[in-house]
């Protein structure tokens, strides 16, 4: 088992950051001590200055200067002041130069009174100011007093000034790395006492989480570290066994999700969506007839916006209410009906579900035109046997050669009756039952022809009519042969009874391919209008709906051989012949 080691232990973290917040209060106490100790050292070279303006001050009034000698008499105080580096200027009020102890020509001196020592020095007790003097060169620590007619401003080199406050924080400083070094080493024998422990405790998360079921033996010590250890690895125990038990039931949730026939999204509070199926895409591109694979901001579609109404303007709900707020509609595009629903959460968040309702709506439609084709179709043969029944009732001493004629027309439309309901029931079967009740099995297409040849020939011969048959050799197709005896009967019965008469029907085989064969039954009679083509495999449709009756068709065969085929997989269409007549195409299964 490999178990990852941070680069840096935690003792040693842990003493970086003891260590830091040392340094920084220390910085903190020096950089204050400095500050006190400027603060302080300012406050002195101040005092000391005021009293050496005061003693120059008090020199030129008791001798009487400028009226006896001129202040140049002030050079005299020099030697005797305890200072022999601060400069003396004095300034007039107007801001001219009257004395300067470092400058003889004081006319060379330019106004002083926009000085910042001497400004401030005008509205306070004094002014002070560090910069470099422009007659000297030098820079200088000036102070300045103002005593009614004149400034007194005494400046002092600051560099000199500098360098003794440095040599006296000397002590400091070495107090301070004693400190430093003493507090590092005290710190260091912490941390690594403490960070033994909370290392144990790291080690044995980090094999937790990566091979549960070879976690080193970790003795802790009897305290917090240790309670907080065991709670960790009950908590673990249990996270593993609910991680477990959520991976197996988020399996199966997505296995659910793409079996399902319907569409499936899972949205947030947010309308953002987390999880959707393939069909869910599907039948949004197709609602809203865009091609795209990103569901995103599908609400914002015109087809949605119920849901997002319905979203906005319901109200939140509480986890124990017994009803989940839901709306269902339909939505229609392009021919197909789709059943839109949405279920929303006590979180707000909400499931939206599409249901492809299109061949249940088809299927309601035809079942509602069949029921009316069915009863339309049954009104009249039961109408004429009821005619025929109660008209031989009715007359007990009739004729025999009549009660002959009628009974034959109850008859006969009584087989009309037969062959309705069997139609019907064969429609049935092959819309409900799905291929399940009709067993499959090898056909040889020769020697359905050939049955066929027979079954019909006297009709055929009745009419003039000539089957040819075009068929490979040995031809087997994979299928049920009641239903393809149906489809070669019904279109055999729709030629013999709507082609005419002195007509050829062939039957031939065109190709093959992997999967199909594909075959022509055609005729060369009086064809179907083309303006009919398009409907003649619908039930109860007729071309000429008197015609028809009169053969005694069903209006049922050709959606029979329709039905037939495609529960075969296969597909049939129908044409106008080549010189005239109609030509039916259709594939079965290899």
């Amino acid at each position: 088992m490999q178990v990852m080691i941070p680069s840096k232990r935690f003792s040693t973290k842990l003493f970086y950051y003891y260590f830091g917040v040392f340094l920084l209060f220390a910085l903190s106490i020096m950089a204050f001590q400095y500050h006190r100790e400027k603060q302080f050292r300012i406050t002195m070279l101040n005092n000391r200055l005021s009293d050496l303006s005061i003693q120059v001050n008090n020199f030129v009034g008791t001798r009487n200067l400028p009226d006896s000698s001129g202040y140049r008499s002030i050079d005299e105080l020099l030697p005797v002041l305890p200072y022999n580096d601060i400069r003396i200027t004095l300034i007039a009020v107007d801001g001219r130069v009257i004395y300067d102890s470092e400058v003889k020509d004081v006319s060379t001196l330019g106004n002083h009174l926009n000085r910042p020592e001497v400004s401030e020095s005008h509205f306070s007790d004094f002014g002070t100011s560090v910069r470099k003097s422009s007659s000297t060169g030098k820079e200088y620590y000036y102070f300045s007093k103002y005593f009614d007619k004149y400034y007194v401003r005494l400046a002092e080199e600051y560099d000199v000034r500098v360098i003794g406050f440095l040599q006296r924080q000397m002590m400091f400083f070495i107090f301070l790395v004693a400190s430093f070094i003493v507090i590092w080493w005290l710190l260091r024998l912490i941390t690594n006492i403490f960070s033994k422990s909370i290392t144990n405790l790291r080690d044995y998360t980090v094999a937790m989480r990566h091979d549960y079921n070879h976690i080193p033996a970790v003795s802790f010590p009897h305290n917090e570290i240790g309670d907080i250890a065991n709670e960790i690895a009950g908590i673990y125990n249990d996270l593993v066994r609910s991680a477990s038990e959520l991976s197996l039931e988020k399996d199966k949730l997505f296995k659910h999700l793409h079996a399902l026939n319907e569409g499936v999204a899972f949205c947030s509070a947010a309308k953002e969506i987390t999880l959707s199926n393939n069909l869910f895409i599907q039948f949004l591109n197709a609602i809203s007839g865009e091609h795209t694979l990103s569901p995103a901001n599908f609400l914002e579609r015109p087809q949605f916006k119920q849901v997002n109404d319905f979203l906005d303007n319901h109200p939140l709900t509480s986890s124990i209410t017994p009803e989940t707020p839901r709306i269902e509609y339909r939505v229609e595009s392009a021919g197909h009906f789709y059943l839109v629903q949405c279920i929303m959460f006590s979180d707000h968040s909400f499931e939206v579900i599409i249901t492809d309702i299109t061949r249940a709506e088809q299927n309601k439609a035809i079942r509602q035109q069949m029921t009316s084709n069915i009863a339309h179709e049954l009104k009249t043969p039961v109408a004429s046997v009821k005619g025929y029944i109660e008209t031989l009732l009715e007359n007990e001493n009739m004729e025999a050669e009549k009660k002959s004629y009628f009974l034959n027309k109850a008859y006969s439309q009584t087989e009309r009756l037969t062959y309705l309901i069997n139609d019907i029931v064969i429609l049935n079967k092959l819309d409900e039952a799905g291929g399940s009740s009709f067993p499959f099995e090898e056909i040889e297409i020769e020697n359905l022809v050939r049955e066929l040849n027979e079954t019909f020939g006297a009709a055929m011969r009745r009419k003039g009519i000539t089957l040819e048959s075009e068929i490979f050799p040995s031809l087997k197709v994979t299928a049920n042969k009641s239903l393809i005896n149906s489809v070669f009967q019904n279109l055999m019965e729709n030629a013999l009874a709507y082609a005419g008469d002195n007509v050829t029907i062939k039957i031939k085989s065109l190709y093959s391919d992997d999967k199909f064969h594909y075959f022509s039954f055609s005729d060369n009679g009086v064809g179907i209008p083309e303006e009919h083509q398009g409907r003649i495999f619908e039930r109860f449709y007729r071309i000429d709906d008197g015609r028809s009756r009169k053969s005694g068709g069903t209006g049922l065969g050709l959606a029979i051989v329709k039905n037939s085929i495609l529960l075969h997989k296969g597909e049939i269409s129908i044409r106008t012949r080549q010189g005239g007549g109609t030509e039916f195409i259709f594939s079965l299964p290899i």
